[in-house]
């Protein structure tokens, strides 16, 4: 009966500490070892990783940012930012007009690949009211502006004189196109 006891006892003191032992490794504690830069430069924060996350005492980053003043009252953390309006709502997009897709090009095929020809986006650039915008063998620029470029270094194509890959066409191209617009 002495051993039931102590075999009881033994298990009981057991399951309390593997619970004990459980219930402390949910988290998991280790300083935080990455350099931490404000603007460019390093600063000391003191800082922890608790299960992947990073956390930081919100005085030092405020010291550290030097944008912003910590402090406790009325059983509330108080942030401050003195000498900065406060911020304005983030204003809500303005519906851009409803884009009616480019007219088709011509897609052709040499050797195998699909292009289109840099004169017939030129006729559908008229066609839109985009006549200004022009191409060389490796440009797509304004041509009341041949200074910036909108597109550099085309992908090579069999004659980069009249052809533009259709793929870079449709992935490049086109997005541009339609921000001009």
């Amino acid at each position: 009966m002495k051993n039931i006891k102590s075999i009881t006892l033994g298990i009981l003191i057991g399951a309390a500490a593997t619970i004990s032992v459980t219930a402390l490794a949910e988290y998991i504690v280790v300083p935080n070892s990455f350099p931490v830069k404000v603007n460019g430069q390093t600063v000391q924060v003191e800082g922890y990783n608790i299960n992947d996350s990073t956390y930081f005492k919100l005085r030092d980053v405020a010291d550290a940012v030097g944008g912003f003043e910590v402090g406790f009252e009325d059983n509330a953390i108080i942030v401050n930012t003195p000498n900065k309006p406060a911020p304005a709502p983030t204003p809500l997009p303005t519906a851009r007009p409803d884009l009616s897709p480019l007219p088709e090009v011509d897609i052709e095929t040499v050797d195998g690949e699909k292009y289109v020809r840099k004169s017939k986006v030129e006729e559908m650039l008229e066609s839109i009211g985009l006549g200004d915008y022009k191409f060389t063998s490796v440009h797509f620029y304004n041509k009341n502006d041949k200074v910036n470029n909108l597109l550099e270094d085309m992908p090579n194509a069999p004659d980069t004189t009249i052809y533009i890959p259709y793929d870079y066409y449709i992935s490049t191209v086109v997005p541009v196109i339609n921000s001009l617009r």
